[in-house]
C-alpha cells in the first residue's frame, strides 16, 4: 500500500481554499496518493487544524512538524519578505514548497534558487501564467538562449478579461466600471481595491514587474538576475482612459528582445505604446505596456487573449526561421491557479 503524502496549507483565502477543495475529495487524494485533509491550515488568526477552524496548540509555523509538501498561497506583496519566510523555513526542514506568491520569487529568487536546489524542492509555475503552466512550457523552447530573437508576453489575466470586456473584438462591449467589477468579482483580481483605476494599476504596476523578473529569471536568459524594482512603472489616470478607449485594439503586452535580435532590428520597441516600462539588462530590451496588437505580426496570438487568458509568443533563429511558437491559456482564476500548484508538487516528488 503506497503511503499517503502528508501536505500543509499557508493562506486560506481563494487560492489555499481551492487547493483544499480540490485535495478534499476522496477520489484525488486516493489517485494522487495525498492525505484527503491538511496537517494544519495557517490563517491570519493562527495556526489551525484539518478543519481550518479548530486552533492547534502551536504558538507559530515555527513549531509545526513540516510535512512532505506546503502549499503557500498567501497574497502576493512587495517585499515578500513574508512568503519568504515561510518557504526558507519549509526547505530547510527537508520539505516541499509550492506557491503563488510573486514577491518572495522577484525578491529573492537567487536566495530561493540556491535553498531550493535549483527550484528541485520548490515549485513556482503558478507565479507566472497561472493554469498555463507558462515557465515549464517557456523553458523548452529556451534551452539554446543564443537561438531566441523575441519573446513576447500577456501575462496578467485580470488585465486581459478587463480589455477583453470592454472592448472585444466582436459585438459591444461594457464600460470599464462594469470590466473591472465582473472581475473582481469572478476572482480574478488581487485583494484590495474595488476602484476600477486602482484595481488596473495593482495590476499591471505591481503585478506584471515581478512576473517579467521571474519569467527572465528563472529561463536563466542572463547569468545576471533582473531585479524587478527596474520595471516599476506608474500609470496615469489618462493612460488607463486611453488604454480603455482603445480596448479593441489594445492588450498589456511584455516584450524580451534578445541581443541578437536588437543587432538587427531597425525599430525597436513599437510607437504609441500607452504607459509601461522600457529597460535593458544584460544586452536585452525588456519592453511592457498597453500595446496596439497590429504593430507586431507576432502580437496576433496574444490578441485573441479573452477572458482571464495568458499567453506567450517565442520566435527563434535568425529572423524567426527556426519558428514562431505559441501558447494561450487560462491564467487567472483560482481554480487554474490551485490546479497548478498541485501539478507543481506531484512533479517534484
Amino acid at each position: 500500500m503506497v503511503e499517503k503524502a502528508e501536505w500543509g496549507i499557508i493562506g486560506a483565502g481563494g487560492i489555499g481554499s481551492e487547493v483544499m477543495r480540490q485535495l478534499n475529495q476522496d477520489y484525488v487524494s486516493e489517485r494522487l496518493h495525498m492525505g484527503p485533509l491538511p496537517e494544519f491550515v495557517i490563517r491570519s488568526t493562527g495556526v489551525m487544524g484539518p478543519d481550518a477552524v479548530t486552533p492547534l496548540d502551536f504558538e507559530s509555523f515555527q513549531d509545526l512538524p513540516i510535512p512532505e509538501v506546503t502549499f503557500v498561497a498567501i497574497p502576493s506583496s512587495d517585499d515578500g519578505f513574508e512568503a519568504h519566510e515561510y518557504i526558507s523555513h519549509i526547505l530547510q526542514n527537508g520539505g516541499i514548497a509550492v506557491t503563488a506568491e510573486k514577491g518572495a520569487i522577484s525578491n529573492y529568487f537567487s536566495e530561493l534558487k540556491e535553498e531550493s536546489d535549483n527550484f528541485n524542492n520548490l515549485g513556482i509555475n503558478a507565479t507566472v501564467g497561472g493554469g498555463t503552466r507558462l515557465l515549464e512550457v517557456a523553458k523548452n523552447y529556451c534551452q539554446d538562449v543564443d537561438n531566441i530573437t523575441q519573446i513576447h508576453l500577456a501575462v496578467n489575466g485580470t488585465l486581459a478579461a478587463i480589455m477583453s470586456s470592454v472592448g472585444p473584438r466582436e459585438g459591444s462591449g461594457m464600460s470599464l466600471g462594469q470590466a473591472v467589477h465582473q472581475a473582481v468579482e469572478l476572482g480574478y483580481a488581487e485583494p484590495g481595491s474595488t476602484n476600477p483605476n486602482e484595481v488596473i494599476r495593482g495590476e499591471a504596476e505591481g503585478d506584471i514587474p515581478k512576473k517579467t523578473a521571474i519569467f527572465f529569471n528563472a529561463l536563466g536568459l542572463s547569468d545576471e538576475s533582473l531585479d524587478w524594482n527596474e520595471l516599476k512603472f506608474n500609470l496615469s489616470d489618462e493612460d488607463i482612459d486611453h488604454a480603455a478607449e482603445e480596448a479593441k485594439v489594445r492588450r498589456f503586452i511584455v516584450s524580451l528582445y534578445s541581443p541578437n535580435y536588437l543587432e538587427k532590428s531597425q525599430k525597436c520597441p513599437e510607437d504609441q505604446i500607452i504607459g509601461g516600462f522600457e529597460f535593458e539588462h544584460a544586452g536585452w530590451k525588456l519592453v511592457g505596456g498597453f500595446r496596439h496588437i497590429d504593430r507586431n505580426p507576432l502580437f496576433s496570438a496574444l490578441a485573441s487573449t479573452t477572458g482571464p487568458s495568458n499567453g506567450m509568443v517565442i520566435g527563434l533563429g535568425p529572423n524567426e526561421t527556426d519558428g514562431v511558437y505559441s501558447l494561450v491559456g487560462p491564467g487567472a482564476g483560482v481554480r487554474q491557479t490551485a490546479n497548478t500548484m498541485i501539478d507543481d508538487y506531484l512533479s517534484r516528488r
